[in-house]
């Protein structure tokens, strides 16, 4: 069965891109280049409707239903859809971040899903439950995350293949069962983005869409609340480990912020101070950016699943200490 979400997933999306962008571009769902954004021609913001619609066919047709993951379809459409009309009238960051937290506090209502403790992040024998905490913390992971992926979204490619990565880490590394709706829906999601991805990375302006705010507001919403709960009820998916499946985002997240904070700049402002503009300083090509960093989201990846399972006590040490060797870098560069 799961072959058929594969090949639905991926025909559904495709099929949308074909048909969609010519109505993106009438009806004026386009990002225009400006001093910020230096692609060539309009690009139509059509790229998360797609790859929803790629999962949302196969999940009517073939996947098991289960609270989960009809509660996190249906908000997560909420997301996608004000996503879309922030691309058309460009919202201000307080009122995303209020709608996140809405659709957030809904999503736990319906499911009573949310981290109740961080696990034994430093090698304590018991885990740190969070308590009267668990409800506005786990609000505060999820937007954090959803926004990290949305602010990463400045290279063809590049938010897509950090999904991909998380999606690898949480179903592929992990002790989830693959037949579970909720990896079904994570393999239906890969298969989804991989039309978006051959659009995205085309050079030919007659075929190129961006996923748009929407798209990858959507996409780190599902991965969120996917880590949120395989850490809370898939055996051995510690908290920890789930860090390592988005270290490339969080890195980036809270790396910018911290700049911003130091140079007393507005951190809801969006500049060129992205992973991906800091390696472009170096010389390095659009292309090669992507590789490396979505090599690198790779590699960690599989260094974290490797301590994850032979020195677990370790794990948060380690991520941290290789989170503080990057903002280092990064604020030595600036300095």
């Amino acid at each position: 069965m799961i072959e058929l979400n594969i090949i639905i997933g991926f025909l559904t999306s495709l099929i949308s891109l074909i048909i969609f962008r010519p109505f993106a571009i009438k009806y004026n769902l386009i990002d225009f280049p400006n001093e910020r954004k230096n692609h060539i021609g309009n690009i139509p913001l059509i790229g998360g409707v797609c790859v929803f619609l790629g999962l949302l066919i196969p999940y009517l047709l073939f996947i098991e239903f289960d609270k989960f993951s009809s509660v996190l379809i249906i908000t997560s459409l909420f997301i996608l859809i004000h996503g879309v009309f922030d691309d058309f009238k460009n919202l201000k960051a307080p009122t995303k971040i209020v709608f996140q937290i809405l659709v957030s506090s809904i999503m736990i209502y319906f499911t009573d899903v949310k981290l109740e403790n961080f696990g034994d992040l430093f090698g304590i024998s018991y885990p740190l439950q969070l308590g009267i905490f668990s409800f506005p913390i786990t609000i505060v992971a999820v937007i954090a995350l959803t926004n990290a992926i949305n602010m990463i979204d400045g290279l063809d490619g590049l938010a897509s293949g950090i999904v991909l990565i998380a999606i690898t880490g949480i179903v592929f590394l992990s002790l989830i069962p693959v037949v579970s709706p909720l990896s079904s829906l994570l393999i239906t999601i890969a298969s989804a983005l991989l039309p978006f991805i051959i659009f995205n990375i085309s050079s030919s302006k007659n075929i190129k869409v961006f996923l748009g705010d929407g798209g990858s507001l959507f996409l780190g919403y599902v991965i969120s609340w996917s880590l949120i709960y395989s850490a809370e009820n898939i055996n051995n998916f510690r908290p920890s480990f789930a860090l390592w499946c988005v270290a490339i985002p969080l890195f980036d997240f809270f790396t910018v912020i911290i700049i911003r904070i130091v140079k007393k700049q507005s951190v809801m402002i969006a500049r060129k101070d992205h992973i991906h503009h800091f390696l472009e300083k170096f010389g390095f090509s659009k292309k090669l950016t992507l590789l490396i960093i979505i090599f690198s989201g790779f590699l960690i990846l599989l260094i974290g699943g490797f301590i994850e399972n032979k020195f677990p006590a370790f794990s948060f040490s380690v991520f941290l200490i290789l989170f503080l060797f990057y903002l280092f870098i990064r604020i030595y560069n600036n300095s």
